[in-house]
């Protein structure tokens, strides 16, 4: 969509599931963070108003809810600190931010121990003070999830992303804005040429302005920008989720980056619920009161990756299934392998899965505890 020029604007089907992207991700992160950190960070990089024109809130009070009705928090006494950083460039959005805020926290006193502060300023010069500042005091950054959500492509330099991410216990979620960047690509401006080099942190997109082909063009495009989210910010896991709008065409991509496998198993599971059918795709032309009415096809799929890649290896532990799922595949390890896949094989006739629980473990098709060792037929 536009850049829109009003404090609040229309909320659209596309960011209602993005919306759900980031409580389903935050209501895993937090408490995990919290159990074993003295002080984690939630980072909103483009926190606009805090409300949208119908009245829908946005991610800063969804953030904040997601830890006030989080039942590990509610019986919270003392502990982590929580500290959640809302950047916000436009004045007047900063200002409506900061008053939902105020009524929020009339409604819902926040404890001591969960402080905020709304920031009126640029992302990735805010972001780099923070760092700057930390370094000085020789400190790294607390565990931090940073939710970059901009409209547009000028303010999200790899090399800000890169600094983040690259200390322990950090992640991101980028909104890349596929449909501005594409348009803009051919720009001859050699500043917003310089805005690309930034963005992608290489001059390697000017390789792919050569292709005609628009799907072509696409993919690489997006597989540029997850490559360097692997290479520059030194990432050891990237997913990604489309966003198409009412015309079924790319608005924009999210980009999820980690290197942690407990991080990639919670945001496939988010993702997974927000696209019931390939866990990677939502359009604004779909009506979401019939995605959770679809049969996937998910099991069918994920059945045929399990033989090509386990056939013929013997008997192998469930934790090298899981493993291989969560890392190798579209699919969620724990959505979707055990009970829809693994259950399927073994009941079939005849049965594609011999299986060999651990001694105490009930024989039962479904239940792979630790210790289970299977041979795919």
């Amino acid at each position: 969509m536009a850049v829109p020029r009003t404090t609040l604007w229309e909320i659209q089907p596309h960011t209602r599931a993005k919306h759900r992207i980031l409580k389903s991700y935050l209501d895993a992160w937090l408490p995990i963070m919290a159990r074993y950190n003295g002080r984690i960070l939630f980072i909103d990089g483009f926190a606009g108003p805090g409300r949208y024109s119908g009245g829908e809130e946005g991610s800063p009070l969804i953030a904040l809810r997601a830890l006030l009705d989080h039942p590990h928090f509610v019986r919270r006494e003392r502990g982590t600190e929580v500290v959640f950083f809302f950047i916000e460039n436009d004045k007047r959005r900063a200002a409506a931010l900061r008053e939902e805020i105020a009524a929020l926290k009339s409604e819902r006193p926040l404890p001591a121990w969960v402080l905020y502060e709304v920031i009126e300023g640029k992302f990735a010069p805010n972001l780099n003070r923070m760092l700057d500042s930390l370094k000085v005091q020789h400190v790294s950054i607390a565990p931090t999830f940073a939710f970059v959500d901009p409209f547009g492509f000028g303010d999200v330099p790899m090399e800000a992303i890169a600094r983040l991410v690259r200390n322990d216990h950090c992640e991101c979620l980028i909104n890349f804005s596929f449909d501005s960047i594409n348009r803009f690509l051919t720009h001859p401006d050699p500043k917003i040429q310089e805005q690309f080099d930034r963005l992608f942190g290489t001059s390697g997109w000017r390789g792919i302005l050569e292709l005609k082909d628009p799907e072509a063009r696409r993919e690489k495009i997006l597989e540029l920008y997850a490559q360097m989210l692997k290479k520059v910010a030194k990432l050891k896991y990237v997913r990604r989720f489309e966003m198409m709008n009412e015309g079924n065409r790319m608005e924009y991509v999210l980009f999820f980056g980690t290197n942690s496998e407990q991080g990639l198993s919670k945001m496939k599971q988010a993702m997974w619920r927000a696209d019931p059918e390939a866990g990677q795709i939502f359009s604004d032309r779909s009506d979401p009161r019939q995605m959770v009415l679809l049969q996937t096809g998910a099991e069918a799929g994920l059945t045929e990756v399990l033989r090509k890649r386990f056939k013929g290896s013997g008997f192998v532990p469930i934790e090298a299934a899981e493993l291989f799922v969560l890392v190798e595949t579209p699919y969620s390890e724990k959505i979707h392998l055990k009970r829809k896949t693994l259950a399927r094989m073994e009941k079939a006739s005849p049965t594609q899965l011999d299986v060999r629980r651990p001694n105490g473990a009930r024989d039962r098709a479904g239940e792979y505890p630790s210790g289970t060792m299977m041979k795919f037929i």
